[in-house]
């Protein structure tokens, strides 16, 4: 079985470790929280940076179409491409303009009739290439939805002899003026200007593993990948967070990003003049989880500690808790064994305090109710040798005074009748005769004072009324007896109990009270015999009764307590004793 000090310092870091890991696990996941919470807001931020100048180039580059429409002459371009010295001079202008600008590979001029005719900045002095005819068609095929509009625009499409590359273009229709549309004017946008962008100052806050990219409405990248190369248009993003942003939403979530990577996200649609797209802003979440994961160990080191620490202080303050109960127990072992009278020192002024001085109290007094009880047994089995050694005694006295001169009496007459004359011998027959009627009478008489003969024939009340008829012709006292019992015999125990306690009762009356009448009441009341004993003689003082009531009272009381009975008694110096024994029947 576990002792009180193993339960204690089990059940204390029990409460303890739980106090700690639950404040542990707490502060873990309220921090987890707060870093996630900054973490989406830093790619928010981040994200929100690179669309503000993704945003701010493309409004520069549709500036730079405004501006190049706003120069006079400008529709002389689309008049004659024949190797006039005026339209190249032109070019050469148009040509020192884009390239300050940086963002463009080659200017498009799609006439509304005729072939489109492409140059490149470096080669822009030189003969112009040529789209061929089914180019030329591809090229109006594919802005056929632009034909409408008035306003610069911006587009994705596929250039190149096999309409296999895709580009950026910007593009702008040109009309006479007549307001008849006479062709188009397009610059192919390069892609390097909005990579650096995307990458620019790597040490953004977004770590080894942050990046920021584009995603089409094909789902596929249209910048570069931090760790795939040759992603653009060739690596496929259907991420949670791409899907939103490219049906419009703006959010931030927790998914696996196109590596399959787990990633934090925040995601925005990103529209302008006629291009869908999507931005998402992302950090591997094993790298923004490392500060987390940081103060998690801490908080395991740091309850450990604590655990150790309230484990030593537990063990100390369970110890002092335990100690004064286990001494408690082997002092109770003692009592158990029959060891009184041990106290223990008290150190405390608590409850363990309170139970200690309660424990000494009760040691003291089962020491003294132990002293007690064997004097009190003592002073029975000494009543009980002096209730054997009195009825010894008075057995001898009987004998000898009551018998003894008889028989002595008889057996001279017998010898005298041996030398006396035939005519005196029938006198002498005749007193020996009357002699031996005494001797059985008195033989009677002694039997009957050790166990009535009535009591066991007659029953309890007729005993107890013959006793009294025999005590009041004896001595010169009244007795007064009023029983009324439902039937003769009650158990044999009971019967010779009640008898005993009426004869101890009227011989303690007639040999220390000086009586001159005894009232004996026995009564049977709802299963109880009550009996009542009352004299009017000098009484004693009860205060003291230990010294006056001899082994009368205590043979009654010791008969009484064997009968599971009550017992009281009334008395003071000239006021005469009262017996009441309440006696309940089984």
């Amino acid at each position: 079985m576990n002792s009180i000090y193993r339960k204690l310092v089990i059940y204390f870091l029990a409460l303890n470790l739980f106090a700690i890991g639950s404040v542990g696990i707490y502060s873990y996941y309220k921090e987890k929280e707060a870093l996630l919470s900054r973490t989406f807001d830093q790619l928010i931020s981040v994200r929100q940076e690179k669309k503000n100048r993704i945003l701010s180039f493309f409004r520069q580059r549709i500036n730079d179409m405004k501006n190049m429409a706003a120069v006079p002459g400008i529709t002389r371009i689309f008049d004659t491409l024949s190797g006039e010295k005026q339209p190249l001079i032109f070019l050469s202008y148009l040509e020192k303009y884009l390239k300050n600008a940086g963002c463009y590979r080659q200017l498009i001029i799609l006439p509304e009739n005729g072939n489109a005719k492409v140059f490149q900045f470096q080669k822009i002095s030189k003969k112009p290439t040529f789209f061929k005819d089914t180019e030329t068609v591809f090229l109006r095929k594919a802005l056929n939805d632009k034909d409408s509009l008035r306003e610069t625009f911006i587009t994705e499409m596929y250039l190149g002899p096999d309409k296999s590359k895709p580009s950026l273009v910007l593009g702008k229709h040109f009309f006479d003026r007549q307001g008849r549309k006479i062709g188009m004017l397009l610059l192919e946008i390069k892609r390097k200007p909005i990579n650096t962008i995307m990458f620019d100052s790597p040490n953004n806050g977004l770590g080894k593993t942050g990046e920021v990219y584009l995603v089409g409405s094909d789902q596929r990248m249209r910048t570069r990948s931090r760790f795939l190369k040759n992603s653009v248009f060739r690596t496929k993003v259907t991420t949670p967070g791409a899907l939103d942003a490219l049906e419009g939403k703006t959010g931030e979530a927790q998914f696996n990003d196109y590596r399959h990577i787990p990633v934090l996200s925040a995601y925005s649609p990103l529209h302008f003049s006629g291009i869908r797209w999507a931005i998402l802003a992302e950090i591997d979440l094993k790298e923004a989880m490392i500060p987390i994961y940081s103060i998690r160990d801490n908080i395991i080191y740091l309850s450990l500690l604590i655990a150790l620490l309230s484990a030593a202080i537990i063990t100390f303050l369970a110890k002092k808790i335990a100690d004064p109960i286990k001494k408690m127990k082997e002092e109770t072992a003692k009592i158990a064994s029959g060891e009184y009278g041990n106290t223990m020192e008290v150190k405390t002024k608590d409850e363990i305090g309170d139970l200690t001085r309660a424990f000494n109290e009760m040691s003291v007094k089962l020491k003294n109710q132990a002293d007690r009880l064997e004097k009190e047994k003592k002073l029975r089995l000494r009543s009980v040798l002096d209730a054997q050694e009195k009825e010894r005694q008075r057995l001898s006295r009987e004998l000898h005074d009551g018998l003894g001169p008889l028989l002595l009496t008889g057996k001279m007459k017998l010898e005298n009748a041996l030398e006396t004359e035939i005519k005196t011998l029938k006198k002498n027959i005749s007193e020996v005769i009357g002699l031996f009627s005494k001797t059985v009478q008195e033989i009677r008489t002694i039997s009957n004072n050790m166990m009535p003969a009535g009591l066991k024939e007659f029953g309890l009340a007729v005993a107890l009324e013959n006793f009294c008829r025999q005590m009041e012709g004896n001595n010169a006292v009244k007795i007064h007896c009023h029983i009324e019992l439902s039937k003769k015999h009650f158990d044999k125990t009971t019967d010779i109990y009640l008898f005993r306690i009426a004869q101890e009762a009227i011989n303690n009356v007639l040999k220390h009270a000086g009586a001159t009448e005894i009232h004996i009441s026995l009564e049977e009341i709802e299963h109880h015999l009550y009996f009542t004993i009352v004299d009017d003689g000098c009484g004693f003082d009860s205060t003291s009764a230990e010294n006056h009531q001899g082994n009368g009272l205590v043979n009654i009381k010791e008969r009484v307590n064997l009968l599971n009975g009550y017992f009281e008694l009334k008395t003071a110096p000239g006021k005469g004793t009262r017996i009441d024994i309440d006696i309940p029947l089984t």
